[in-house]
């Protein structure tokens, strides 16, 4: 199990087209990417990043044994965030995983960002 673990809840339009690049984009980082039926898994070696579709959002996992690796993954997949949509980078909004879970984050102010594929 990894010390330092946050997640973060970003809505997005197509959801499957967001992930895919996504994966390709960070997938040279990466030691290895296992595919999930919603989403993907990220294997950094020292940590991992998962990423989940549902209902117009993507759902972060960012996860390491140590601080620098995890600040590293989460900054990795915010730059590719922004790679492949148009958003303010403060719309992500990390939450230590001792907080509540996705699923009672429906209260949480929609950063939405309509995906046309590109900037």
């Amino acid at each position: 199990m990894y010390k330092n673990t946050a997640e973060a809840l970003v809505y997005v339009t197509h959801t499957d087209c967001a992930i895919e690049s996504l994966s390709v984009h960070i997938g040279k980082y990466c030691r290895a990417i296992r595919h999930l039926e919603t989403g993907r898994i990220l294997d950094f070696g020292e940590g991992e990043a998962i990423i989940r579709s549902t209902e117009g959002a993507l759902l972060f996992r960012v996860s390491a044994r140590d601080i620098l690796t995890f600040y590293g993954i989460q900054a990795l997949l915010q730059g590719s965030l922004s790679v492949i949509a148009t958003f303010p980078g403060e719309a992500v909004e990390w939450r230590p995983v001792d907080r509540a879970p996705f699923d009672s984050m429906r209260g949480w102010p929609r950063h939405i960002q309509h995906w046309q594929g590109g900037k």
